[in-house]
């Protein structure tokens, strides 16, 4: 029977309108419409299914991961649409759905699935993450919550010997840099703990560059990294960050693009800092 609830959740969840109130191809009358308390309460059901809770089974874990990305996604459309309905719920929606749910999900895929054994698995688990980053509003989550991520993905890498796991991993790194470091460096409190991630990158960052030039993984690093280096290099021409949040992003910039620099892969990076 658990496939068969499984694929009712699954059916549910790909029937729905994801457009957000307000675009021209929303319609209200047509569109299948999920409450709040149905967000809860389906994400508690995939992360049981992905944490193998019904008799030990995981053979769901994969797929529960795609729709807890999913349907975590759909979850911030409710702070879209209170915006303009209503001004006293918000505040608690967005408590409820994106702190709570934030941190259990991002934990429970990062912990049981990002450091599986299965490469498979813990490239899903990385995607996972990375989707549910791009969907997350940064000022919709308590700092403190967004430096506690930043440290578990930096103090538990895969390890090194497992290449596909480790490019996921660099993807996601790359991301939390290009999401939260423009915003969270803007305030100094926040700097002890953004420098331990990157350092803690850096680290990965070398050793990835280290394992030899003919592989995917170097390739990949250099890509990435050079991304992250360029971006956070103009970010004051982003409007992105104040003028304390620049210079530290101009830190992070530097100490990245040091690591490019000695095994001399830092062709791709613009407006170099002197």
């Amino acid at each position: 029977g658990r496939g068969f609830v499984f694929d009712g959740i699954a059916s549910l969840i790909d029937s729905i309108d994801y457009t957000l109130p307000g675009t021209e191809e929303c319609n209200d009358s047509n569109e299948l419409q999920l409450s709040q308390c149905g967000v809860e309460v389906i994400a508690s059901l995939l992360l049981r299914y992905r944490d193998g809770s019904y008799e030990g089974d995981l053979s769901f874990r994969v797929p529960a991961m795609s729709y807890i990305t999913k349907v975590y996604s759909y979850s911030q459309h409710f702070g879209a649409s209170n915006e303009v309905s209503s001004d006293d719920m918000p505040a608690k929606n967005e408590t409820m759905l994106q702190e709570y749910e934030f941190h259990t999900m991002v934990t429970a895929i990062y912990n049981d699935a990002c450091l599986s054994e299965d490469d498979n698995i813990a490239k899903r688990g990385f995607e996972s993450l990375q989707g549910i980053v791009l969907s997350t509003k940064v000022e919709s989550i308590p700092v403190g919550k967004w430096l506690n991520f930043l440290d578990m993905v930096a103090s538990n890498s895969p390890s090194i010997s497992v290449q596909a796991a480790r490019i996921s991993s660099l993807g996601l790194i790359g991301r939390l840099f290009l999401t939260l470091m423009p915003e969270l460096s803007n305030e100094k409190e926040n700097w002890s703990q953004l420098e331990d991630f990157t350092i803690a990158s850096a680290s990965v960052v070398n050793e990835n560059l280290r394992a030899g030039r003919a592989t995917a993984l170097f390739e990949t690093t250099v890509e990435t990294i050079t991304n992250v280096v360029n971006v956070l290099q103009i970010a004051k021409k982003m409007s992105i960050a104040t003028i304390e949040g620049e210079s530290f992003c101009a830190w992070v910039s530097e100490t990245l693009l040091y690591e490019l620099e000695q095994v001399g892969a830092c062709g791709g990076v613009t407006n170099r800092l002197e």
